[in-house]
């Protein structure tokens, strides 16, 4: 008997490991992409969602609806990752040109609370950037936003720096008011953090050829991160490919391929001048659990921080060889 397909909503601010990731939802058959909201985060709005636009149509399947989210975080100004992603977030390629979907009218946030309502308890969210357009349907939506059944973040470190700031993950640095407010709402977090797909977990050149070398599907996926790519080398001296955003969605749609994680008590710090965008994870047992409050901090995510590399890599291949 054939299992029923998991529904699923995508949030992005589509990059090019965005665009991995919705390439690989849509050819996934277990998984059922009922609409992707986009928000602005490593580009602007307009650029997020003509990536997701350009991405639904590589992927060769169907065509869920694709929504325009938050121009910009809740209090603080837009901060992007054109740095490593390109000008355009896809490897300023220069070859994908434009797509000829066009996006759904409609707010993304109120598409977000539609879809998680109708959705009446069987629906997952899959978050691929800043959570403004969560954080907003919160806001605007809970009820409809409590029927989520699950909702898997690309987000969060355990600890780490990049190059926007010593202490924390750009998704959640992005808009950390926003992350907050998703924390604290009550439906159950998946959190896969940035070292869950560092390391080994990284295609070398070696796993990226093999993409390559699936066709058409696997080359966009690969030349898209043309940028990411070229700075690995420059700074390790051979490329490497690191893809958060596919990871998470490997571990919403294969759980079986989590092989760290705990759980935790996570809030995010928004005040700190060095730390703001941080990720704090409360743990059972931790010495400065009475921070939280004099009442135990209930657990609220799983925290990822390592997978089955072989296994995510070769989900990725299935994905794109289809």
């Amino acid at each position: 008997m054939q299992t029923a397909r998991k529904k699923i909503i995508i949030d992005t601010d589509t990059a090019s490991d965005d665009a991995v990731a919705l390439v690989a939802a849509l050819r996934d058959p277990t998984l059922q992409v009922l609409a992707i909201t986009a928000v602005a985060g490593n580009v602007e709005l307009p650029l997020a969602v003509k990536n997701a636009l350009l991405s639904v149509e590589r992927a060769g399947t169907y065509r869920p609806p694709v929504y325009m989210g938050a121009p910009g975080p809740l209090l603080c100004e837009l901060e992007t990752a054109d740095q490593i992603r390109g000008a355009d977030g896809m490897g300023d390629l220069g070859t994908l040109g434009e797509p000829t979907l066009a996006p759904t009218p409609g707010h993304g946030a109120d598409a977000l609370a539609r879809y998680a309502g109708e959705g009446d308890g069987e629906v997952e969210l899959l978050t691929l950037g800043p959570l403004t357009n969560v954080a907003l349907a919160i806001r605007k939506h809970p009820e409809a936003m409590r029927k989520l059944r699950h909702i898997t973040i690309m987000g969060g470190a355990h600890p780490y720096h990049n190059p926007h700031t010593v202490c924390a993950e750009f998704n959640i640095m992005v808009d950390p008011e926003a992350a907050q407010i998703v924390f604290s709402f009550g439906v159950p977090i998946t959190l896969v953090t940035l070292e869950a797909c560092g390391g080994a977990a990284e295609l070398d050149d070696a796993a990226m050829e093999r993409m390559r070398g699936t066709g058409e599907i696997g080359r966009f996926c690969v030349d898209c991160n043309r940028t990411l790519i070229e700075l690995a080398r420059a700074q390790g001296g051979v490329p490497s490919l690191g893809l958060p955003d596919p990871a998470a969605l490997a571990v919403l749609a294969r759980p079986e391929l989590i092989r760290e994680s705990f759980p935790a008590h996570t809030r995010v710090e928004t005040q700190g001048e060095f730390t703001r965008g941080a990720t704090v994870f409360c743990k059972p047992g931790n010495l400065y659990s009475p921070a939280f409050g004099d009442e135990p901090a209930p657990e609220n995510t799983l925290v990822v921080t390592g997978l089955d590399v072989a296994g995510f890599h070769q989900y990725l291949l299935d994905r794109v060889a289809l």
